[in-house]
């Protein structure tokens, strides 16, 4: 398997497995698959699994985060379909020595979450374990969308169609070296620390605007960024064809503790754009529809910023003070070779 990597695997995967049909209408390779049993409606299924060592470090993650997490991350997969949430199932291996009180904490943030976005959870399993690994199913609705009831795949990017994030970049990649302790606290204020452990302990899950992007009709492809904005933006170029993309560092949006770490010079951009799981959402749109996406942003009341467009080059570059450069690190974390 380090051979073959994480990704190396899953295409492996993909190329034996038959074709979507019936009513599965997508299978591997999205954020989610889409199930279809009837004209006009459809069901959307996405799952994550967190491993104890692997996703998780429980020195400096609790029960709470951790719950609130492992259903916000699935969130996040559903929103960058525009899907509209439904059902989740949650599946536990729970060490013996786990105490009671801690599955109390977890149970209580997973289903104040799922309160939160309308979620009821409709099963699961449970089993012991030497390693804590939590497996989260969640099941959404595409209805009420634009073009057939169809959701926004990643594969749908357009050759000079704009390319938009959601929100801010790189505070989870951040907040991460914080808690990790590669990053002194006293070189950021308490605020901005704490800003920036929140941003990787609770991310926000943007379902209401995946909906209202999806609702629009006016994005051509999308997903949630995971891995990085390189390695994510990579996966949707991928899939749409073997696109490329030029981006504008000014335009990527940072908020004031990541931009004042990086004036000072102890990260810097191209790390910001991979370090991953910001979980915001990243899309494409003609230019066209720019003036209808910035409604969709004041509406949804999340800023939207347009960092580049979509290109034919088949790689990603970088305009930086007016110099253009190539990004690597399209891959993204490969839980094989990393």
């Amino acid at each position: 398997m380090a051979e073959l990597g994480e990704f190396g695997f899953i295409a492996d995967l993909r190329r034996r497995l038959p074709p979507a049909s019936g009513d599965l209408k997508l299978g591997v390779g999205d954020d989610a698959a889409w199930w279809q049993p009837e004209s006009g409606s459809g069901i959307l299924t996405t799952t994550d699994m967190l491993v104890a060592g692997v996703h998780f470090d429980l020195a400096y993650t609790s029960a709470a985060n951790l719950g609130y997490k492992s259903l916000a991350v699935n969130l996040s997969d559903l929103a960058a379909m525009g899907a509209k949430p439904a059902c989740a199932y949650l599946s536990l291996a729970l060490p013996a020595e786990l105490k009671k009180i801690w599955l109390d904490e977890y149970i209580t943030a997973f289903l104040g979450l799922a309160a939160a976005y309308n979620v009821q959870l409709a099963g699961g399993d449970t089993v012991a374990a030497s390693e804590l690994v939590i497996s989260v199913t969640l099941n959404g609705l595409v209805n009420g969308l634009a073009s057939e009831n169809k959701p926004v795949l990643r594969s749908g990017a357009k050759i000079g169609d704009d390319i938009y994030v959601s929100g801010t970049v790189g505070d989870s990649f951040l907040g991460l070296q914080l808690l990790q302790g590669r990053l002194e606290r006293s070189d950021i204020d308490v605020s901005g620390a704490t800003f920036l452990a929140d941003r990787h302990l609770r991310p926000t899950p943007r379902v209401d605007l995946g909906h209202r992007l999806a609702a629009s009709g006016k994005v051509n492809a999308m997903l949630d960024i995971s891995d990085g904005v390189v390695a994510d933006l990579g996966h949707l170029l991928t899939a749409s064809g073997g696109l490329g993309a030029e981006l504008d560092q000014a335009a990527i949006p940072l908020s004031r503790p990541a931009f004042e770490l990086v004036t000072a010079g102890l990260t810097d951009c191209r790390g910001l754009l991979t370090g991953g799981e910001d979980y915001e959402l990243l899309f494409t749109a003609n230019p066209a529809v720019r003036s209808k996406i910035s409604e969709i942003a004041i509406t949804a009341e999340v800023a939207l910023s347009r960092i580049g467009r979509i290109t034919n080059t088949e790689k990603i570059f970088m305009s930086v003070n007016g110099v253009t450069e190539e990004l690597s690190g399209r891959s993204g974390y490969d839980h094989f070779q990393d």
